[in-house]
Protein backbone atom coordinates (compact mmCIF):
# COMPACT_ATOMS: atom_id res chain seq x y z
CA UNK A 1 0.00 0.00 0.00
CA UNK A 2 1.24 3.49 -0.87
CA UNK A 3 1.68 6.08 1.87
CA UNK A 4 -0.47 9.21 2.23
CA UNK A 5 2.16 11.53 0.72
CA UNK A 6 2.36 9.39 -2.43
CA UNK A 7 -1.44 9.27 -2.77
CA UNK A 8 -1.77 13.04 -2.28
CA UNK A 9 0.80 13.81 -4.98
CA UNK A 10 -0.71 11.17 -7.27
CA UNK A 11 -4.14 12.78 -6.82
CA UNK A 12 -2.69 16.13 -7.95
CA UNK A 13 -1.11 14.42 -10.97
CA UNK A 14 -4.35 12.67 -11.91
CA UNK A 15 -6.31 15.90 -11.55
CA UNK A 16 -3.88 17.68 -13.91
CA UNK A 17 -3.73 14.89 -16.50
CA UNK A 18 -7.53 14.62 -16.59
CA UNK A 19 -7.81 18.28 -17.55
CA UNK A 20 -4.78 18.98 -19.73
CA UNK A 21 -2.76 17.22 -22.38
CA UNK A 22 0.78 17.34 -21.08
CA UNK A 23 4.30 16.06 -21.43
CA UNK A 24 6.10 14.21 -18.66
CA UNK A 25 8.43 17.15 -18.00
CA UNK A 26 5.52 19.60 -17.91
CA UNK A 27 3.72 17.37 -15.39
CA UNK A 28 6.93 17.19 -13.32
CA UNK A 29 7.17 21.01 -13.24
CA UNK A 30 3.52 21.26 -12.21
CA UNK A 31 3.88 18.73 -9.39
CA UNK A 32 7.09 20.30 -8.09
CA UNK A 33 5.37 23.69 -8.05
CA UNK A 34 2.35 22.27 -6.23
CA UNK A 35 4.27 20.48 -3.48
CA UNK A 36 7.11 23.00 -3.06
CA UNK A 37 5.72 24.95 -0.10
CA UNK A 38 3.54 22.28 1.45
CA UNK A 39 3.88 19.39 3.85
CA UNK A 40 4.36 17.14 0.79
CA UNK A 41 7.74 18.60 -0.21
CA UNK A 42 9.97 16.29 1.86
CA UNK A 43 11.08 13.43 -0.37
CA UNK A 44 8.73 14.48 -3.13
CA UNK A 45 11.28 14.30 -6.00
CA UNK A 46 11.46 10.49 -5.86
CA UNK A 47 7.69 10.20 -5.56
CA UNK A 48 7.13 12.51 -8.53
CA UNK A 49 9.60 10.51 -10.65
CA UNK A 50 7.84 7.28 -9.68
CA UNK A 51 4.39 8.69 -10.53
CA UNK A 52 5.60 9.91 -13.93
CA UNK A 53 7.21 6.53 -14.71
CA UNK A 54 3.96 4.84 -13.69
CA UNK A 55 1.93 7.14 -15.95
CA UNK A 56 4.31 6.50 -18.86
CA UNK A 57 4.12 2.72 -18.35
CA UNK A 58 0.33 2.89 -18.31
CA UNK A 59 0.40 5.07 -21.47
CA UNK A 60 -1.38 7.92 -19.66
CA UNK A 61 1.48 10.21 -20.71
CA UNK A 62 3.16 9.83 -24.09
CA UNK A 63 5.56 12.64 -24.99
CA UNK A 64 5.72 11.71 -28.69
CA UNK A 65 1.93 11.75 -29.14
CA UNK A 66 1.70 14.98 -27.18
CA UNK A 67 4.41 16.56 -29.37
CA UNK A 68 2.64 15.46 -32.59
CA UNK A 69 -0.65 16.97 -31.51
CA UNK A 70 0.89 20.17 -30.18
CA UNK A 71 3.05 20.67 -33.28
CA UNK A 72 0.08 20.12 -35.60
CA UNK A 73 -1.96 22.61 -33.57
CA UNK A 74 0.79 25.26 -33.62
CA UNK A 75 1.26 24.92 -37.39
CA UNK A 76 -2.49 25.29 -37.92
CA UNK A 77 -2.40 28.42 -35.76
CA UNK A 78 0.19 29.92 -38.10
CA UNK A 79 3.39 29.42 -36.08
CA UNK A 80 6.65 28.77 -37.91
CA UNK A 81 8.59 25.54 -37.41
CA UNK A 82 11.30 27.34 -35.42
CA UNK A 83 8.85 29.01 -33.05
CA UNK A 84 6.99 25.69 -32.65
CA UNK A 85 10.25 23.89 -31.81
CA UNK A 86 11.02 26.50 -29.18
CA UNK A 87 7.56 26.06 -27.63
CA UNK A 88 7.87 22.26 -27.57
CA UNK A 89 11.28 22.51 -25.91
CA UNK A 90 9.74 24.79 -23.27
CA UNK A 91 7.19 22.05 -22.60
CA UNK A 92 9.98 19.55 -22.01
CA UNK A 93 9.79 17.52 -25.20
CA UNK A 94 13.08 15.90 -26.24
CA UNK A 95 14.84 17.07 -29.40
CA UNK A 96 14.59 13.54 -30.81
CA UNK A 97 10.77 13.48 -30.43
CA UNK A 98 10.50 16.95 -31.96
CA UNK A 99 12.62 15.99 -34.98
CA UNK A 100 10.61 12.79 -35.47
CA UNK A 101 7.33 14.72 -35.43
CA UNK A 102 8.60 17.32 -37.88
CA UNK A 103 9.89 14.63 -40.25
CA UNK A 104 6.50 12.88 -40.16
CA UNK A 105 4.66 16.13 -40.84
CA UNK A 106 7.04 16.99 -43.69
CA UNK A 107 6.10 13.68 -45.34
CA UNK A 108 2.52 15.00 -45.53
CA UNK A 109 3.49 18.54 -46.54
CA UNK A 110 7.06 19.31 -47.56
CA UNK A 111 6.65 23.10 -47.16
CA UNK A 112 5.40 23.34 -43.58
CA UNK A 113 6.63 26.89 -42.98
CA UNK A 114 4.97 28.14 -46.16
CA UNK A 115 1.74 26.36 -45.22
CA UNK A 116 1.78 27.81 -41.69
CA UNK A 117 2.53 31.28 -43.05
CA UNK A 118 -0.37 31.00 -45.53
CA UNK A 119 -2.70 30.06 -42.65
CA UNK A 120 -1.53 33.09 -40.67
CA UNK A 121 -1.89 35.44 -43.65
CA UNK A 122 -5.47 34.35 -44.26
CA UNK A 123 -6.38 34.26 -40.56
CA UNK A 124 -5.01 37.76 -39.88
CA UNK A 125 -6.12 39.25 -43.25
CA UNK A 126 -2.60 40.11 -44.37
CA UNK A 127 -1.04 40.39 -47.81
CA UNK A 128 -3.53 39.66 -50.58
CA UNK A 129 -6.30 39.38 -47.96
CA UNK A 130 -5.75 42.87 -46.50
CA UNK A 131 -8.73 45.20 -46.32
CA UNK A 132 -6.78 48.47 -46.22
CA UNK A 133 -4.67 50.27 -48.78
CA UNK A 134 -1.05 49.11 -48.93
CA UNK A 135 1.48 51.66 -47.69
CA UNK A 136 4.71 51.65 -45.67
CA UNK A 137 2.90 51.63 -42.32
CA UNK A 138 0.78 48.61 -43.29
CA UNK A 139 3.84 46.89 -44.78
CA UNK A 140 5.82 47.32 -41.53
CA UNK A 141 2.89 46.11 -39.45
CA UNK A 142 2.37 43.00 -41.57
CA UNK A 143 6.08 42.16 -41.70
CA UNK A 144 6.19 42.57 -37.91
CA UNK A 145 3.28 40.15 -37.42
CA UNK A 146 4.91 37.57 -39.66
CA UNK A 147 8.34 38.02 -38.07
CA UNK A 148 6.97 37.58 -34.56
CA UNK A 149 5.35 34.36 -35.74
CA UNK A 150 8.89 33.21 -36.62
CA UNK A 151 8.94 33.41 -40.41
CA UNK A 152 11.96 34.41 -42.48
CA UNK A 153 12.06 37.57 -44.56
CA UNK A 154 11.86 35.49 -47.76
CA UNK A 155 8.61 33.80 -46.75
CA UNK A 156 7.18 37.11 -45.50
CA UNK A 157 8.00 38.89 -48.76
CA UNK A 158 6.68 36.01 -50.84
CA UNK A 159 3.31 35.86 -49.07
CA UNK A 160 2.77 39.55 -48.31
CA UNK A 161 3.94 41.10 -51.57
CA UNK A 162 4.60 38.60 -54.35
CA UNK A 163 1.71 36.12 -54.16
CA UNK A 164 -1.89 36.60 -55.25
CA UNK A 165 -4.92 35.54 -53.23
CA UNK A 166 -5.55 32.40 -55.32
CA UNK A 167 -1.95 31.20 -54.92
CA UNK A 168 -2.12 31.62 -51.15
CA UNK A 169 -5.47 29.80 -51.01
CA UNK A 170 -3.94 26.91 -52.98
CA UNK A 171 -1.23 26.57 -50.32
CA UNK A 172 -3.76 27.04 -47.50
CA UNK A 173 -6.07 24.30 -48.76
CA UNK A 174 -3.41 21.59 -49.11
Amino acid sequence: MKDKQYLDIQAKAIWYVERYATSSENLRKYLVRKVRDSHLSIGSAEIIDEIIREFQDQKIINDKLFAEGKLRNLILRGWSINKSIYKLKQLGISSHDIETCIDEMKKENSELDLYAAARLVKKRSLGAFRRVEFNDKVKNKEFGIMSRAGFSYGICKKLLIDMKKEEIEDIYER
